[in-house]
């Protein structure tokens, strides 16, 4: 059987395809004729075109078995995307020339004879080079495959799709049982292993499951009840130490701008003492047995014996062993009962496998080949869930492709067989994949826009709109395992290492990656680069990048935080100058305060993303970039956009949020083809200008309309025309809280902007008329699934939340009118999330039990409402009641409460408590002292508890047994047994008995806060007052205090941290110094010891310079 039969398309199908409908097309035609050019040039570049065209899949499956072949195939791919760079540059300078020299009065004549074509030794040189492959490909025997698949071009249709869910699905997972539970009871035992935390490696080959298993792990029950902190590290070939120990960091969600190794370790052996923590370094390759000892060393200083644990996924024993593993977990390969049980699952997917006994006998001798791999099975199982009949099935068991040798790419066949059956369309935007590095978070929108800005989405005859083709496209990748969604959000997407390496081997070196300061090999031929600015010679790594003159995209890195190279004007002048050939730029995080003039040398850019950067004000000639169709610049302080910013006509998407727009560019409604527009503002005595939202009929997504007090005529407002747009999913209306208007106008323009009848989510601040309008109290809205509702002062009643029968999610707050609240008729079956803030004059919700599905219910500073409370919520697992005084009511029956939080509302009645209680916060004498010991007795996960304000009543806590929780806050009497936080703050009395305390004994206490004002107490602490086993202290607020004592102080041979603020009274620090262990020193708003300390000026700056980490401001 010739191999070519099996292929989906090959690779540059799609792309000959779309080059050969454009040089048929009469504009192209046209410009030949017009710019005088040779007739034949066009002739015989289709004719070569074609023939090459004709050959492309059989030369796809036979580059593995000839290098002629391959280098033959990578010549071609090089000359492809000079073709399609000419054909770019060709369709760019037409219409720029037609509008340079056409006339004001719009007459129609031949502009072409004006200018001498700069085109012409191109094509010419174009045309020898692939009439010389073309004569090449009968030399190496390619013909033209008679069988080849019919879907090699662009008749792809999509995979029928199923509906997804973000719950993980245990069940999809075979084999692993005995695996999952071993390495269960490994981290919930007690493991003594001397001075290092427990370690379990997980060890096995590529594609054999480990970070599968590690995930199944991560996310079980037990885990989150165990774990005080968890954090899952993708580590990959990669390792600095120094950026590894930062990613720890921001996993443990602890942010750091230090740059300097001894001070991020000190950062991170801060945030882990004392912690019981789970860490995952999933990846791990390198061996170097010095770095993981240096790495380790903060993870396991501290935390031992605290019941932490790591767990470590490598491919190689070796790193097992480096790393000390307590433990190694060797993964093997899944039987055949198993392999053939996950096969059946994606192969046959619901349908019943006896019924096709052809296809399991087919099957059963697939899966063999697949020799126990469960990403094998996997993915060829969705492969064949595709192609499901038994001649495709035949056809794929039967391939010789299961024979190809491997070479060093070390690829496993089966993920090989599954890429080239894949249309050539998706062969591209997978292959496009691979200029991203391993472990990279995708976001399915952004990667469709870097598909669609390097042409691959280019679909001739689709009915369908780009985003609509890369969507589809994506979730076809995602349904045969090329994409996964991502553990830490169900929205964002990752790849698996084989199948990156995959993606990698396949376009070779036209992508390139820049993560370190190694040596690369940069060629003329290298389309697409990503690369780091947090290299050490990063000057070295731009020159290099200069030299590609027909680069197309650079995907340029910044850190999160930390110092990297800033990218100033001469780099950017040299790279505006000499890589115009750029599509696809990405400047996101990088220390980018002003963007060069000279961007408007990149007269192809499809793609500019500057998100996250300093940049002010962008300069005018960025609207030369005629091409741009993606703007994205979130959360850059921008307060405008240049004053021609409507010649931007191709711009699809344009990213505001987060900006400082203080008002739109003029004429914005001309850029018809925008989808996204995050952002309109409606300045003042340019109210019409929302008629600039008019055309916009293709807005989708979120659109945030402020200003909009500005608007003075309601016909404005209605000529906007946002009930036409029928994609707008999200819509936020916004009025100023400060401006005093007429209320029938805010009325009137309110319902002049009645939305589209598809809108998911609505959000209304600060409207100012007296009730709401027609088409939110209608059945005009009723696909909302989320509704909020601000500081709509005038307001006496809500809309009636019965026509919103999906509503998932509804916030009211700062709606003074609002006295009852009545629900009794409405079925919240859908409703997950409801809460109410700042709603002064509420006094009674007449609800019933329609809540089903109820997980979170809050009520904040409502201090008038006195009842009701719905009473029975089977889904409840976050309570909140604060500042609700008159709130006479027993809390809602609901086993599965995990959090509550009851402050300062005494009236409140706990029936029925809760036994599930993780976390747990009273405030007010009452709450206290009737519900506190019943909590502690009756929640065995409890581990956090917040007391406070205890005014009189004397809380005996010698009787109580505190085995559970992790954190607890007082602010007046009392000092459990098993404390490991205490804070007490202006408690004079308690303060005044600090010698009767016994705080010493309290083995257990890790972070003390206090704050007094110290009234009579010359210094603090006292001798032995504090545990040496205290690692944190902190003073606040403490304005008599004058003297740190430091005989309190040089027994604490655990204490890394001291924070001193708001003491303007303190004079000194210890005379003696402070504890050698000291690693990180604050001082905020103490002016005596800002002057005495300060660095290199204070006169006692000797004294702690030694400390790592010092910060002193005022």
């Amino acid at each position: 059987m010739s191999m070519a039969e099996l292929v989906g398309g090959a690779f540059l199908s799609s792309f000959f395809q779309v080059a050969l409908e454009k040089l048929s097309s009469n504009d192209f035609i046209d410009y030949f004729r017009g710019s005088k050019l040779d007739d034949k040039l066009l002739e015989k570049l289709l004719i070569t075109l074609n023939s090459i065209n004709r050959v492309l899949e059989e030369a796809e499956m036979k580059q593995y078995q000839s290098m002629s072949v391959k280098k033959w195939l990578d010549d071609l791919k090089h000359n492809a995307y000079e073709v399609d760079q000419l054909l770019d540059e060709i369709a760019t300078d037409a219409p720029l020339k037609k509008q340079k020299f056409e006339p004001s009065t719009s007459k129609v004549f031949n502009f072409f004879s004006s200018f001498i074509n700069p085109f012409e030794s191109r094509i010419k040189e174009l045309l020898e080079k692939l009439e010389f492959l073309a004569k090449q490909k009968d030399m190496l025997g390619l013909k033209q495959d008679t069988c080849a698949s019919s879907e090699g071009g662009l008749s792809w249709k999509p995979l029928i799709r199923f509906p997804t869910t973000s719950l993980v699905d245990g069940s999809s997972i075979y084999g692993r049982n005995g695996d999952k539970e071993e390495l269960v009871n490994f981290l919930l035992s007690d493991i003594d292993s001397g001075n290092q935390v427990p370690i379990i490696s997980i060890v096995g080959l590529g594609g054999m499951g480990k970070t599968t298993l590690a995930q199944l792990v991560y996310n079980d029950r037990r885990m989150k009840e165990h774990f005080e902190l968890k954090a899952w590290v993708y580590v990959s070939e990669t390792f600095d130490v120094v950026g590894l120990t930062k990613a720890i960091l921001r996993s443990f969600h602890s942010s750091t701008h230090a740059e300097e190794f001894n001070l991020l370790q000190h950062q991170l052996q801060h945030k882990l003492t004392g912690k019981k923590y789970l860490l995952v370094l999933d990846d791990v390759w390198n061996g170097n047995e010095e770095g993981w000892e240096r790495l380790l060393l903060p993870l396991c200083h501290g935390s031992t014996g605290s019941g932490s644990k790591i767990i470590v996924t490598t491919r190689d024993k070796e790193v097992a062993s480096i790393m000390k593993s307590t433990k190694e977990l060797n993964l093997e390969k899944l039987n055949e009962s198993e392999c053939w049980r996950m096969f059946v699952r994606h192969a046959f997917h619901g349908r019943n496998a006896s019924e096709y006994p052809n296809l399991v006998s087919i099957g059963k001798k697939i899966v063999d080949k697949c020799v126990g791999f469960p990403l094998a099975v996997k993915t060829l199982g969705n492969l064949l869930r595709r192609k499901f009949s038994q001649r495709e099935w035949v056809r794929i068991l039967e391939t010789d492709m299961w024979h190809l040798s491997e070479g060093d790419n070390n690829i496993n066949s089966v993920l090989r067989l599954s890429y080239h059956h894949l249309p050539s369309i998706l062969k591209r935007c997978f292959s496009y994949c691979s200029i991203f590095p391993k472990g990279h978070i995708f976001d399915k929108r952004e990667l469709i826009k870097l598909w669609i800005a390097d042409g691959l989405l280019k679909c001739c005859g689709s009915d369908k709109s780009e985003e609509e083709l890369g969507n589809e496209l994506f979730v076809d990748l995602e349904s045969i395992s090329f994409f996964q969604k991502s553990i830490h959000d169900d929205k964002r997407f990752v790849m698996h290492n084989l199948i990156n390496d995959l993606a990698k081997s396949m376009v070779g070196e036209f992508c390139l990656q820049i993560e370190d300061d190694k040596e690369r090999h940069v060629t003329e031929r290298t389309r697409h680069i990503w690369c780091s600015l947090q290299l050490k010679d990063g000057d070295k790594m731009t020159q290099h990048i200069y030299k590609i003159k027909g680069l197309r995209s650079l995907m340029a890195q910044g850190g999160f935080g930390g110092r990297h190279q800033e990218i100033c004007n001469t780099i950017q002048q040299d790279l505006f100058s000499k890589l115009k050939c750029l599509r696809m730029l990405s400047l996101k995080r990088c220390n980018l305060q002003k963007l060069d003039d000279k961007i408007s040398n990149l007269k192809l850019m499809r793609y500019l993303d500057l998100s996250l950067t300093k940049i002010k004000r962008l300069p005018d000639s960025i609207c030369n970039l005629y091409n741009l169709q993606t703007l994205l610049l979130a959360y850059c302080p921008l307060t405008e956009l240049p004053s021609d910013f409507y010649k931007l006509t191709n711009l699809r998407h344009l990213d505001l949020e987060g900006t400082l727009i203080k008002k739109m560019p003029k004429e914005i409604g001309r850029l018809n083809h925008l989808q996204t527009l995050t952002k309109f503002v409606v300045v003042k005595d340019h109210g019409s200008d929302i008629k600039e939202l008019t055309e916009l009929n293709q807005l989708q997504g979120k659109l945030c309309i402020s200003g909009l007090e500005n608007v003075i005529i309601p016909a404005d407002a209605l000529e906007a025309k946002l009930k036409d747009k029928k994609h707008l999913e999200e819509l936020h209306i916004i009025y100023s809280a400060y401006t005093t208007r007429e209320i029938n106008n805010e009325m009137s323009v309110l319902e002049a902007l009645q939305p589209n009848s598809n809108l998911n989510n609505l959000t209304i601040e600060h409207y100012r008329g007296t009730s709401f309008p027609n088409w939110i109290r209608d059945f005009h809205l009723s696909s909302l699934v989320s509704l909020n509702l601000k500081g709509c002062q005038l307001c006496s009643q809500l809309p009636p939340f019965e026509k919103f029968p999906y509503l998932n999610n509804l916030c009211i707050s700062s709606c003074p009118g609002i006295e009852i609240i009545n629900s009794i008729d409405v079925p919240f079956r859908f409703l997950e999330i409801l809460r109410f803030e700042d709603m002064s004059n509420w006094k009674e919700w007449l609800c019933v039990e329609g809540f089903p599905l109820l997980k979170e219910l809050s009520i904040r500073n409502c201090p008038k409402l006195t009842k009701f409370l719905p009473q029975h919520l089977p889904s409840l697992q976050g309570l909140v009641i604060i500042d609700c005084q008159e709130l006479e009511v027993s809390i809602p029956k609901a086993s599965n409460i995990g959090e509550l939080q009851l402050v300062r509302c005494e009236n409140i009645l706990v029936n029925d408590l809760p036994s599930k209680l993780t976390s747990a916060v009273l405030y007010g004498n009452q709450v206290i002292a009737s519900y506190l010991e019943q909590i502690l007795f009756n929640n065995a996960f409890l581990k956090r508890l917040n007391v406070g304000a205890i005014d009189s009543a004397n809380l005996e806590w010698s009787s109580l047994d505190l085995p559970c929780y992790k954190s607890l806050v007082i602010s007046k009497e009392g000092n459990p047994p098993c404390l490991t936080r205490l804070e007490i703050i202006k408690c004079p009395k308690l303060i005044a008995l600090r010698g009767e305390w016994g705080l010493f004994q309290l083995n257990s206490l890790k972070d003390f806060i206090v704050g007094d004002d110290f009234e009579n107490v010359e210094s603090f602490p006292e001798e032995s007052l504090l545990p040496d086993n205290i690692d944190s202290l902190s003073l606040r607020e403490c304005s008599k205090l004058r003297i740190i004592n430091c005989k309190g102080l040089l027994h604490l041979k655990s204490l890394t941290s001291l924070s001193i603020q708001h003491c303007p009274s303190l004079e000194r620090l210890p005379e003696k110094g402070l504890p050698n262990s000291l690693s990180q020193l604050f001082i905020h708003k103490c002016p005596l010891l800002k002057e005495q300390y300060q660095k290199e000026e204070g006169e006692c700056w000797h004294t702690i310079c030694h400390i790592p980490v010092v910060n002193i401001i005022n």
